[in-house]
C-alpha cells in the first residue's frame, strides 16, 4: 500500500513523534509509508524507512498516489480529501473541540470531525469520547511506544532527600494540567513538604509560572533522547493531564522506566497505568497535596520498579502497525467502518 501522513507541523511534540513512529512501522511492514509537511523533517526523530516530503499538501506527489490518506489533525483533514481517490482516516490523539485554547474555533473542528473520514484513536477511552460526541465510530489502534532508552535505573540504597518531582508539558496548554500539578506542590510545600521540582516542557518558562517560583530545574525542548534520564533521575513523576487529553505518553515512559507515578484519575491515565500507579482526583490540587507524601515514598519506588514496566510493555509499536494495515485493507476492500 501506498500510505501519506499529512503532518500540520514538525516541531517537537508527543503528537508528531506518534505519526512518524507509525508511518516508520508501516514502511518497516513493507508499505511505502510517507510523510507529507511544509515543515522541515525532523531532526529529533529522523526516519529511516518511511519517506518525507517537504511541500503544500495540494502540490504532493505522495498524496497524489497515495492509496491511503491519514489527516492527523483537525486542520489537515479538508486537505486529506481533496482529490483523494482512496478512503481517507483521520488520525485522533486528543479531542482538539474540548480544548480551551481553540475555543473561537471549535465550529471549525466540529466540522473537521463530521467530515466523511475514518476515525483511528491512539486508546479506548479516546474513542468512547469519540462516539459519545457524535463523531464515531472510531477504531482504537492504541498507542505507539518505543521501550529503547525506557528502563529503570539502578536500585539505590535510599532514596534522594529531598526527593525530585518531575513534571512535563506546557503550563500554557490547560489540558495538561500544569497549573493544578504546581497548586497542590504549592500547597505540599506549605505544609512542610519538601522537594526539589524538575520541569520540562515544549514552551519556555512563562511569566505566571516564574511567579509560583516553584521549579528548581526548567529544560526547554530537552531533545527526546535526554527523556530517559530525565525520568531515571527523577523520584516521582506527576501526571495531572485532564481527561481532555487523548493519551498521556510522558506517563508511559515514566512508567517503563519504573518511576513512581501520582496521576489523575482519568479513564485515559487509568487505562495506561491500571494499578501500576497512585491516582489523586482529576483536578483536585488539595488532593494532590494530600497524596504526595506516600506517592514519593520508598515503598512507592519499590513496587514502581516492578510494576511500571510490565504495565508499559502492553504498548508496542508493531501491534498498532498491524492494527493500521488491517484497518487500511479493510477499507480498500470496500468494508465498512468498525
Amino acid at each position: 500500500m501506498r500510505i501519506a501522513y499529512l503532518l500540520e507541523s514538525t516541531e517537537l511534540s508527543g503528537g508528531v513523534k506518534v505519526v512518524l513512529q507509525q508511518a516508520e512501522a508501516l514502511a518497516r511492514r513493507g508499505h511505502r509509508a510517507a510523510v507529507v509537511s511544509a515543515g522541515p523533517a525532523p531532526a529529533w526523530q529522523p526516519l529511516s524507512r518511511a519517506r518525507f516530503e517537504r511541500g503544500s499538501f495540494r502540490e504532493s506527489l505522495e498524496l497524489a498516489e497515495a492509496d491511503v490518506r491519514v489527516a492527523t489533525f483537525w486542520t489537515t483533514v479538508a486537505p486529506a480529501l481533496e482529490r483523494a481517490r482512496g478512503p481517507v482516516f483521520h488520525l485522533c490523539q486528543g479531542y482538539e473541540g474540548s480544548f480551551s485554547f481553540y475555543a473561537d474555533r471549535r465550529e471549525e473542528i466540529e466540522a473537521a470531525y463530521r467530515a466523511p473520514t475514518r476515525k483511528l484513536a491512539v486508546s479506548g477511552a479516546l474513542a468512547a469520547r469519540l462516539d459519545a460526541l457524535g463523531f464515531g465510530p472510531a477504531e482504537n489502534i492504541g498507542q505507539t511506544f518505543d521501550p529503547r532508552g525506557f528502563f529503570p535505573s539502578r536500585e539505590r540504597v535510599g532514596g534522594r532527600e529531598p526527593p525530585v518531582v518531575l513534571l512535563v508539558g506546557p503550563y500554557e496548554a490547560d489540558v495538561k494540567g500544569v497549573g493544578i500539578a504546581l497548586e497542590g506542590l504549592r500547597l505540599w510545600r506549605g505544609r512542610g513538604g519538601l522537594f526539589r521540582l524538575r520541569r520540562v516542557s515544549t514552551h519556555p518558562a512563562g511569566e505566571q509560572e516564574k511567579a509560583a517560583g516553584l521549579a528548581d530545574e526548567y529544560h526547554h525542548r530537552l531533545p527526546p533522547e535526554r527523556m530517559p534520564f530525565a525520568y531515571r533521575a527523577s523520584d516521582l513523576f506527576l501526571g495531572p493531564a485532564r481527561p481532555e487529553e487523548g493519551f498521556g505518553l510522558p506517563a508511559l515512559e515514566a512508567l517503563a522506566c519504573g518511576l513512581p507515578c501520582l496521576l489523575s484519575d482519568t479513564p485515559g491515565h487509568r487505562e495506561i497505568a491500571g494499578d501500576a500507579a497512585a491516582y489523586f482526583p482529576d483536578g483536585d490540587p488539595e488532593a494532590l497535596a494530600a497524596a504526595l507524601p506516600v506517592a514519593a515514598g520508598p515503598d512507592a519506588r519499590a513496587r514502581a520498579r516492578v510494576e511500571g514496566p510490565r504495565a508499559a510493555s502492553r504498548f508496542d509499536i508493531s501491534a498498532v502497525a498491524a492494527k493500521l494495515e488491517s484497518a487500511f485493507e479493510r477499507a480498500l476492500a470496500g468494508g465498512a467502518p468498525p
